[in-house]
């Protein structure tokens, strides 16, 4: 991207770190998610449906801002569209500090996601038209991890010092790092000179092109659906089995951790079997893990399920990146992602609370979820086979 002067602009590491700074604060919410949940309910005795709806609220404004910055996206101003996204997500979380109510606080965490939505995907469709675009989200992968990794093992802390109210004000604080930092982002963004591409590496075109692109969002949806229910229930699920909120923290926060390693294996994996092969097989894992859960919950296997989870969530991430950069190198899909990840992220907490209003167990609801996990697979088994006919080089990179 570029402002008149160079493309060095855009690409400088202060641009990209701006831009994941920005991704990082807009998604600290959704990072936090069970365990601000869980305090909806211990400390204003919200029902299980109705912390998850208030998710889904969230959620669902995360999805209105990102499909508004796919529609202003040809004008090329992210920058401007981050500020507005900042001022909204900061005035969003000031005023939840004050709030108490189901109806009043499902309607501000609304228009908080809206705002964070904006500014999430804004920075995704920057780093989407960089050279190494890659790269910078495999970097963001990690960044988010470790602040995932940070945010649960301090979350629990700072409710016991500053409560929920002081919480919210806390993330709305953390925008203004990316606040200081925007002004390396050029005005108008416009996308980087690629590298030169292979033959090997020839981009699918055309019609096939959109078509697999839609069946990886669509993929992505329903994958985001199963992952944000359970992610979103994580620590009633713990407690549900007699674990302390500490020690449901403490096991989110290891695990997420050692998840880590999954961006790394999920890499060496697709050096020597390509990535489509491997991100079926990571599907398939946790196919497995939510089938466990849907017989039977216990400690132990919701300790070595949340660790499964974690690693295959993470592999996860960077295949479906991937896939939509190995079949549309221009980032006009990827710049979709934030959208297809809010769908999955609302409708995951909305349905789980629906079905929990319903009097489903939590192995009940999991069981349900199976459902959308096996879809997921489909999706991308879908991709695979059509690319393995009609593009194999690309099947097999």
């Amino acid at each position: 991207m570029s402002e008149p002067g160079g493309e060095t602009l855009w690409d400088s590491p202060l641009a990209v770190a701006a831009c994941m700074c920005a991704c990082v604060a807009a998604y600290a919410v959704y990072l936090a998610l069970p365990l601000i949940l869980g305090a909806l309910s211990d400390l204003y005795g919200f029902s299980s449906r109705e912390i998850g709806w208030v998710g889904a609220a969230e959620n669902a404004g995360l999805l209105v801002g990102s499909v508004a910055v796919s529609l202003l996206a040809k004008s090329g101003r992210f920058r401007l569209l981050m500020i507005a996204g900042i001022a909204v997500a900061v005035a969003g979380n000031a005023l939840t500090s004050s709030i108490h109510t189901f109806t009043a606080m499902a309607g501000i965490r609304f228009v908080t996601g809206l705002g964070s939505g904006i500014c999430y995907s804004a920075g995704i469709a920057c780093l989407s038209l960089t050279r190494r675009s890659a790269r910078h989200f495999s970097v963001f992968i990690v960044v988010l991890v470790l602040m995932n990794s940070l945010e649960l093992w301090l979350v629990p802390s700072l409710l016991a010092g500053i409560g929920l109210r002081g919480l919210y004000l806390a993330f709305g604080t953390a925008f203004f790092l990316p606040l200081l930092l925007i002004r390396w982002i050029p005005a108008i963004a416009r996308p980087c000179t690629p590298p030169p591409a292979t033959e090997a590496a020839a981009p699918v075109v055309g019609a096939t092109a959109r078509s697999l692109a839609w069946w990886c969002l669509a993929a992505i949806v329903l994958f985001n659906i199963a992952a944000s229910a359970f992610w979103a229930y994580s620590e009633r699920i713990g407690a549900s089995i007699g674990l302390s909120q500490q020690a449901v923290a403490n096991t989110l926060t290891l695990c997420n951790l050692f998840s880590l390693t999954g961006s790394v294996l999920a890499y060496w994996l697709s050096l020597r079997w390509g990535q489509h092969r491997p991100q079926l097989a990571a599907l398939a894992v946790m196919l497995a893990v939510f089938a466990a859960w849907s017989i039977s919950l216990s400690a132990t296997g919701y300790v070595i399920g949340v660790l499964i989870f974690f690693e295959v969530w993470s592999m996860t991430q960077v295949y479906q990146l991937g896939t939509l950069n190995g079949i549309d190198r221009r980032g006009q899909f990827v710049a979709l992602v934030p959208a297809a990840q809010g769908l999955g992220q609302s409708a995951g907490p909305f349905i789980a609370g629906l079905l929990l209003g319903w009097q489903w167990g939590f192995s009940q609801m999991l069981m349900a979820m199976l459902t959308f996990i096996a879809a997921c697979f489909g999706a991308y088994l879908l991709v695979y086979l059509r690319l393995r006919r009609s593009q194999p080089q690309i099947a097999a990179a």
